[in-house]
């Protein structure tokens, strides 16, 4: 799985909510600072907080991991 793609993904979803990485992260019960490794590529979500994410985003969890 490629770390920068996922997190672009991450990204431009967030963006399409007009929702902050802060607003994402208290969503999900996290820090921004999670987010933002998430979406420049630093870490990897485990799969537990990825679908968590993608509830909050609105969009399939395959959605992040499609090549």
């Amino acid at each position: 799985m490629d770390a920068k793609k996922l997190g672009k993904r991450i990204k431009l979803a967030r963006i399409e909510l007009d929702l902050t990485q802060t607003q994402l992260a208290q969503k999900i019960n996290s820090k921004q600072k999670s987010i933002s490794r998430y979406e420049t590529g630093a870490s990897l979500p485990s799969i537990k907080t990825l679908v968590k994410i993608a509830k909050v985003l609105k969009k399939p969890a395959g959605y992040f991991l499609d090549e």
